[in-house]
């Protein structure tokens, strides 16, 4: 289940928390708000999902994820 947070990050943007990962707002339409991961920046995760502006229901579920869970990156 996804849970939304306003003040999730230091900079105080809307956090997303779905199955051990964390997104934030990324932009918002009338009909549509786009998240991306939380490590884009540091790990250059590309991971995304849209979320439904009135409902809050997930219309793009998010797509494959390049960081680890706890936020680390991967290895090898």
């Amino acid at each position: 289940m996804a849970t939304i947070s306003n003040n999730g990050t230091t900079k105080q943007k809307s956090r997303l928390d779905l199955d051990g990962f964390s997104y934030i707002k990324d932009r918002s339409t009338s009909e549509k708000t786009y998240w991306r991961c939380i490590k884009y920046s540091t790990h250059h995760c590309h991971s995304r999902l849209h979320t439904c502006v009135v409902t809050n229901n997930i219309i793009k579920p998010p797509t494959q994820h390049t960081c680890k869970t706890d936020g680390t990156a991967i290895e090898l």
